[in-house]
């Protein structure tokens, strides 16, 4: 019974932590996440009083059921939908909500772009405050309005790390690449890995260094498309020489058999904007070129910058759930001495 308690009150603090650290992030959603694990910390407490000789696996599994299934569900979901194999993410996604049965999440469960679009419309004019404004954002990226990306990204309702990365892809389609080298550079340490990693195929792929995007692409942890792989590698090309007659026809081919919506309407403005222009110079200052070279690839060895830059986030949200751990631990040893578990 001793060890079902540990376990038990072990599953409580570990959902406390998760709590503190939700709350401490802004994104959509992040009330249900608060709520599962306030329902696991309710559930523990209970088994605790009701089935002592069991609270330790009910505990966790209520943990694995609520809060680690649903994420992990989340997360698959989000590679199968980079990837553009849409039926098995909105399958992952289903489960999901079924497990997690939020409103963003169950709004999200669409069977590909058309589906992805209306929820987001659905979300927008019914979602809180937050979640129209990622709302209107997303939508704008789904439907290739830089200019008005930009402007979404850029007026402060939209967490950090979503608007980040689509503030500098605008930029980059708008040509604007100065600002986009410099608003990279001043993002860089904030981002998550995975959207630090896209923002630097963003930079690199709209001032042309093929050279370094190709190696980018083929990184195993790089997880897109091969469609969305050849458009990148074909803006590149075509940003370095817009006579590159290679480059037009992958980016042609995109527009013709392209399965992701988004891409095909992308390689096609491309197209448009190479067709306009006589000639596409990358005109940069010699701070910004200097900035590109000094990029380097992320990898293994950056972890402990990232660990440091985690620790430095979550401090407060480490200190509360060290509170509340603390102030559980203390509610649970005054109910073991009052019942005599």
């Amino acid at each position: 019974m001793a060890i079902q308690s540990v376990i038990a009150v072990g599953f409580i603090a570990l959902s406390a932590c998760t709590a503190a650290l939700v709350r401490s992030l802004r994104f959509p959603g992040r009330l249900g996440w608060i709520v599962a694990n306030a329902l696991v910390m309710l559930g523990g407490v209970l088994m605790l009083w009701l089935a002592p000789d069991w609270a330790g696996w009910l505990t966790a599994t209520f943990f694995i059921l609520l809060v680690a299934l649903p994420l992990a569900l989340l997360r698959r979901s989000m590679l199968a939908a980079q990837r553009g194999q849409w039926k098995r993410a909105a399958r992952l996604r289903e489960w999901a909500a079924f497990f997690h049965p939020s409103p963003w999440t169950r709004l999200m469960g669409g069977h590909g772009p058309t589906e992805y679009a209306a929820a987001l419309t659905q979300i927008e004019s019914s979602g809180s405050r937050k979640q129209s404004a990622l709302a209107r954002l997303l939508l704008a990226h789904e439907r290739r309005d830089w200019n008005r990306l930009l402007t979404l990204a850029r007026d402060g309702h939209v967490p950090f790390t979503d608007a980040k990365p689509r503030e500098i892809r605008a930029l980059g389609e708008l040509g604007r690449l100065d600002e986009m080298v410099q608003t990279y550079q001043k993002a860089a340490r904030r981002l998550p890995l995975g959207s630090r990693r896209e923002c630097m195929l963003f930079v690199l792929a709209f001032t042309g260094r093929v050279e370094r995007v190709q190696p980018l692409l083929d990184r195993p942890s790089f997880a897109i498309d091969d469609d969305s792989k050849t458009y990148w590698m074909g803006v590149a090309r075509l940003r370095r020489d817009i006579h590159d007659e290679a480059a037009r026809n992958m980016l042609r081919r995109l527009t013709e058999t392209s399965t992701p919506d988004g891409v095909r309407r992308s390689a096609a403005q491309q197209l448009q904007q190479a067709d306009r222009e006589t000639r596409l110079s990358i005109s940069l200052t010699e701070e910004s070129a200097r900035a590109i070279d000094a990029i380097r690839p992320i990898d293994g060895r950056r972890w402990p910058d990232e660990l440091q830059q985690w620790v430095k986030r979550t401090r407060k949200a480490r200190l509360r759930a060290a509170m509340l751990s603390v102030l559980l631990f203390m509610i649970w040893t005054a109910l073991r001495s009052y019942f005599g578990w």
